[in-house]
């Protein structure tokens, strides 16, 4: 048959953050719901948009149009940790990448 194409979507740090909560909730081995994720969006715009939250915060965060990132950050150095501190959407997160530099 004749394929059918739909327009392209695009999809928001926010969804991404709800569908790794769902495997996490099923398979949560390596993360957990207060795992640290950075989200980015329209990076090198004018209106680009840092977000540094938990998992489960980020599933909250409206960073605007596409396109947008997630990076879930392994192990950091405490200078990566400071500069995201500086982009940290809550105290909660803030508090968290403080305790992981001790």
């Amino acid at each position: 048959g004749r394929p059918i194409y739909e327009p392209p979507r695009f999809l928001s740090a926010s969804a991404a953050a709800q569908q790794l909560l769902l495997i996490v909730e099923r398979r949560g081995k390596y993360l957990t719901p207060d795992s640290v994720c950075v989200a980015v969006a329209r990076v090198g715009a004018g209106d680009q948009k840092i977000a540094v939250a938990t998992l489960e915060e980020m599933t909250h965060q409206d960073l605007g149009q596409p396109l947008h990132s997630l990076v879930i950050p392994g192990q950091m150095h405490p200078l990566e940790m400071q500069m995201l501190r500086l982009f940290a959407v809550s105290d909660h997160a803030r508090q968290f990448l403080l305790d992981k530099d001790r």
